[in-house]
């Protein structure tokens, strides 16, 4: 059975790794806080889930010394120079790292999903919630913006199979392949839920009007692996 370290593993991601772990696996999840200071390092692991927005450098360390694999969790916006943001500087200069450190890495790109425990500050959820209450479902862009969602469940499943299966030195997209635009999403999550609710549309421009998996095929032949 392989021993497996889920750092960061306390949110929307961890909580549905957690769900679906294999058979083959045991666990332990563990929040920022125990990152920086339990003594994890002093464990036997033969694999790591970098789940947390920090850099890898001490995982890293870990499995190039310990001969672990290391599933780095990064985003599709490395796709996206126009959304030119700290945090998609930050993923593209770690997945970087990570390629360069010489440790047994996979990358895993997260585009968007749907399922418990995700953040209200999706536009998913706070579609939910709003029509729930009758309330104005209110699209902060053209409602022209393209995403295409997958559930938490098959967003983890997925990240098991490139965990276990996954080619060395390998980057795979994960996230739904049928595309919806935001005003299509939130009509069906009104008609879906029966709701009185009114769309409001504010205007302007999502700094990522299309958002979908590059190659999410190359995935999707892992899955039968596990």
């Amino acid at each position: 059975m392989d021993s497996v370290l889920v750092t960061g593993g306390t949110g929307f991601v961890g909580f549905w790794l957690k769900q679906t772990e294999p058979d083959s696996v045991n666990c332990w999840y563990i929040g920022k806080d125990n990152y920086e200071s339990a003594p994890w390092g002093f464990h036997s692991w033969d694999c790591i889930v970098h789940l947390a927005n920090i850099a890898p450098k001490k995982v890293l360390t870990y499995c190039r010394l310990n001969n672990a694999r290391l599933l780095y969790c990064s985003s599709g916006i490395v796709y996206h120079p126009e959304n030119d943001t700290e945090y998609r500087r930050n993923k593209i200069k770690w997945e970087q790292e990570c390629l360069d450190s010489g440790a047994d890495v996979v990358i895993c790109r997260l585009f968007a999903f749907h399922g418990e425990r995700l953040s209200a500050d999706k536009a998913i959820v706070a579609f939910e919630n709003a029509a729930k209450k009758d309330e104005p479902l209110i699209i902060y862009g053209d409602g022209k913006t393209v995403r295409t969602y997958m559930s938490g469940e098959d967003m983890a499943r997925r990240m098991w199979a490139v965990l276990l299966h996954g080619e060395r030195g390998g980057c795979y997209d994960i996230g739904g392949t049928t595309p919806i635009t935001m005003i299509e999403l939130a009509k069906k999550i009104i008609k879906d839920n029966n709701s009185k609710s009114e769309i409001i549309i504010e205007g302007g421009k999502d700094p990522m009007p299309y958002y979908v998996p590059v190659d999410a095929e190359k995935t999707e032949r892992l899955l039968d692996m596990i």
